[in-house]
């Protein structure tokens, strides 16, 4: 059955499990390619277009020239930065995960396996109360804090960027995903708080899914 379903998958998606969330109303994981998926309502949280978002958006980073010691992942959803990062580019620095929702880090655990990352060590939290309280430094923060399609407002204000700038170690850099939901523009107030809280910013518009991502890179230099 289950190579029925692997071969079905290619044709269209095949629902392994749907769950309500605590923060989510609705989680589903799918087949889809071949490959489990987690998803959100209408939108990936990890392992489908998410994933290839944040491949490139990794190397937009210069993950490769100059991989971290000490990764935090705001939204770690499924885990699929972490294998980006381990499995894909070979890398084995310390990393902090935090996801609000415990359902989303049950079905990581039971479904993608998380737990195989022996670097990785998991927080059930918001972003926004990690930040707030955060102590530690980090030489990437990849934020990708979702509720299905939204990022929370709490998450794009001057303070949470704040947090995130302080956050970095010297020469560290955040990459920060959204979907915009009006047409993309250097001029609206998120890019601009962005723009004045980091010390050089890069901005990209990548179509791979439905909907159009926008990455925010920022680095600190000092």
């Amino acid at each position: 059955m289950a190579v029925v379903k692997k071969i079905l998958s290619w044709l269209f998606p095949v629902r392994i499990e749907q769950v309500k969330g605590k923060v989510t109303p609705v989680l589903e994981v799918t087949l889809e390619n071949g490959k489990k998926v987690l998803n959100a309502g209408i939108v990936n949280y990890s392992f489908g277009a998410l994933h290839d978002v944040f491949r490139i958006a990794l190397q937009k980073a210069k993950f490769i020239e100059n991989p971290p010691a000490k990764v935090l992942i705001l939204g770690l959803g499924a885990g699929s930065i972490v294998k980006i990062i381990v499995e894909e580019y070979g890398q084995q620095p310390e990393i902090t995960g935090i996801e609000a929702d415990p359902t989303v880090i049950h079905l990581a655990k039971k479904e993608f396996d998380i737990d195989r990352f022996s670097n990785l060590e998991i927080e059930n939290v918001t972003a926004e109360k990690f930040i707030s309280e955060n102590r530690k430094r980090f030489d990437l923060i990849a934020v990708d804090v979702f509720v299905e399609a939204t990022v929370p407002e709490s998450c794009k204000t001057e303070k949470f960027l704040e947090g995130l700038y302080q956050s970095l170690q010297p020469n560290g850099r955040v990459v920060f995903n959204e979907m915009p939901m009006k047409r993309f523009s250097v001029e609206d107030d998120f890019s601009k708080r962005f723009d004045n809280r980091f010390d050089e910013v890069e901005i990209h518009e990548l179509n791979l899914g439905d909907a159009p991502n926008r990455i925010l890179i920022g680095y600190r230099k000092t």
